[in-house]
């Protein structure tokens, strides 16, 4: 019978035993069988903390609770001394001595209130009780755009007319906001329609005034990922108004198509037949990583747009071809009009990725998953878009391969199989293969793994992996052999810009245990470490890959399905070194997996893809820790800011198929 320790005093206890016997403390679960096991409950959510009917500072009454987050709660509230009804957006209690969320939560109160239009969201005052710190506002009768799209029904997307007067309207309070301030956080739930379709534009807490030269030590990640702009992405202290209007091409082709524009993606117009042609230049021109190819301005932008709102209102369909237009898609350009539905059919569907903190420009990567290809489409030999596009960055890549002088065995491996891969592909494109784009895209992929090679990284193939009883296709990436460090957290709370906060008993670990991984980060710490290092936190899908994505890996355990004591730390009173553990090595090497620390990953709770996190959301946790037993197949749902002393993080560098990104590996490897 295994004795289970106590973790509050290390007391060994029978193993039918709930709670300790000698204090009372609740134990941890040991799962010794490989059958299914319930996610350990998470966190109770924040409970209000204004009650119905209370009247908060001799003003307000309390009218109703009608918004909750992870930092806060809404509620609606009668202003008994100017006799209407306002919104109360109120801090919850723990957070007021954090410096960071209340900046951020102050910035808000600050810059709106200097903000006065029909279109944005009015600030009225801020206060203070005994409990926290609030900000009363306009209340909007309505619904926030993101709850206006939730509410369509499957495969309906919203009237081309009602999303360009939606962004037309937003274009209007983004003109005059600019005057004074950048966005930097557009997206539909900052949105409002009232009942009579007026736009309010809300929600300025990661906003910079154009005349203050600080920022925050948070704004490297603050925004959105899907919504932001790669200079964001890269810093979120020096961007201008081109920010938000990469944000509303964001949420132009969302409301146009259904789908977020990452990889590689289709032109509105071929995705949604009432869609006019001219909407594809005006999305491209908004999304254009090259801020000089991107509208200068909303007015520009504005002015762009009335065109096709007044040919929709003369009741044009709008459907004018534009394949001579320097705005025409690749696939518009490169083919024969009847071959446009044939070679886009042909194209890999997009795989929605994130890093919240930060999503990087490279995140436009082509969707590798044979799910979502027309296996039934013939591809045009040598004029799939895709597929000639990928094969001219092989030849890049494979050209410069060659001109290195030595590789080691394990580069000469994936060199290897980059050839086969590429010769098989070259042979089903021949003979017609809709999948030849999927296998030309792992070719080029190990061609690239050969050339990155970063530091205290395993390489992990395309391939496939069973979650939740789903079988996915994750796309190669190279993830961190071991778990982050204290050591490495350290130097970077010390090195990145503006510095970065580390508890007390985090900086005491560090000084004696350097090499033991870093715990007690909650997800926007392991997000900022990520985004310094220029990576990104692992999906659940990419994690579940590493662990036991290969026919020899198990589900259970990297040594098996059977338990076996001492073959990780489990169940003990601390963490250890991180490569501690020779029987917690998982089949692409990753070590730590089943023990030390449970691992953060960037997957939202509740999801079936991978969609952007937000304040309240809780994120998919993998892996076992020295407390907690749970099989490599396993997650648990945590709120995004717990902080655990066996909670910490490892990372994840993505190989973007893109010309951008193939160019700058190709840079670096010289």
């Amino acid at each position: 019978m295994a004795k289970i320790k106590c973790p509050q005093c290390a007391h060994l206890n029978d193993g039918k035993t709930t709670h300790c016997s000698r204090c009372e403390t609740p134990l941890p679960k040991v799962a010794f069988k490989n059958t299914p096991r319930k996610p350990a409950p998470a966190q109770k959510a924040n409970q209000a903390f204004f009650r119905r009917g209370q009247v908060v500072n001799q003003r307000y009454t309390v009218l109703d609770l009608i918004g909750r987050g992870g930092m806060g709660c809404i509620y609606k509230v009668h202003d008994n001394v100017l006799g209407e009804d306002l919104a109360l957006k109120a801090l919850l209690p723990q957070f007021v001595k954090n410096k960071m969320v209340v900046d951020r939560f102050l910035n808000e109160a600050r810059i709106t209130r200097k903000l006065a239009h029909q279109n944005i969201v009015r600030v009225h005052d801020i206060g203070m009780t005994d409990k926290g710190i609030f900000i009363s506002m306009e209340y909007v009768q309505g619904d926030s755009l993101r709850g206006v799209l939730e509410k369509l029904p499957p495969g309906e997307r919203m009237p081309v007319r009602q999303a360009l007067y939606i962004v037309d309207q937003l274009c209007v309070a983004l003109e005059y906001a600019h005057q004074y301030t950048i966005h930097r956080d557009i997206k539909p739930e900052n949105i409002m329609i009232t009942r009579d379709n007026q736009i309010k534009l809300m929600d300025f807490g990661i906003s910079k005034l154009m005349a203050t030269q600080t920022a925050t030590s948070a704004s490297m990640i603050m925004g959105t990922p899907y919504y932001m702009s790669p200079e964001q992405q890269r810093s979120s202290r020096d961007v201008d108004a081109r920010a938000d209007i990469y944000s509303i091409g964001v949420v132009l082709y969302e409301l146009l198509t259904g789908n977020l524009p990452t990889g590689v993606p289709r032109p509105a117009s071929e995705m949604t037949r009432d869609v006019p042609p001219a909407l594809d230049e005006i999305v491209r021109r908004c999304v254009e990583p090259e801020l000089g190819k991107r509208f200068a301005s909303v007015a520009e932008l504005r002015a762009a747009i009335r065109p096709v709102l007044q040919m929709l209102d003369e009741g044009k369909d709008g459907m004018r071809a534009l394949s001579h237009s320097p705005g025409a898609s690749i696939w518009q350009r490169l083919l024969p009009p009847r071959q446009h539905a044939l070679a886009a059919a042909s194209i890999v569907a997009v795989l929605l990725v994130v890093s919240a903190g930060l999503w990087m420009l490279e995140r436009w990567t082509s969707d590798i998953t044979a799910a979502a290809i027309d296996m039934d489409a013939a591809l045009v030999p040598g004029q799939s878009a895709q597929y000639m596009e990928i094969n001219a960055m092989m030849d890049t890549v494979r050209a410069h391969v060659a001109s290195v002088g030595t590789l080691d065995r394990t580069q000469r491996n994936w060199v290897e199989t980059a050839q086969s891969l590429r010769e098989q592909a070259q042979v089903m494109a021949r003979e017609g293969d809709a999948a030849a784009v999927i296998r030309a895209a792992e070719a080029l992929q190990y061609y690239l793994a050969a050339l990155m090679t970063p530091e205290n990284m395993v390489f992990v193939p395309p391939g496939h992996v069973a979650v939740d009883n789903e079988t996915l296709y994750v796309p190669a990436f190279f993830i961190d052999r071991t778990e982050v460090t204290l050591s490495q957290f350290a130097t970077f709370s010390l090195n990145v810009e503006d510095g970065w906060p580390m508890l007390p008993q985090m900086q005491q670990a560090a000084e004696h245990y350097p090499e033991h991984p870093v715990s007690y980060v909650a997800w926007f710490d392991a997000q900022a470490y990520a985004a310094w290092q220029g990576k990104m936190l692992p999906t659940r899908a990419q994690w579940a890959r590493a662990a036991y994505g290969d026919s020899d890996g198990s589900d259970v355990y990297p040594w098996g399905e059977d338990w076996q004591a001492d073959s990780a730390n489990i169940q003990t009173e601390h963490t250890r070194s991180v490569r501690s553990f020779s029987d917690d090595v998982v089949w692409s090497g990753c070590y730590d997996m089943a023990g030390n620390v449970m691992e953060w990953t960037r997957s939202r709770a509740g999801t079936a893809n991978d969609t952007p996190p937000d304040f309240g959301d809780e994120l998919l946790v993998c892996g076992g820790s020295f407390l907690y037993v749970q099989p490599l197949r396993d997650a648990v749902a945590r709120p995004f800011e717990t902080r655990a002393a066996d909670l910490g993080f490892r990372c994840v560098l993505e190989i973007a198929l893109t010309p951008h990104h193939v160019d700058k590996i190709v840079a670096a490897a010289k």
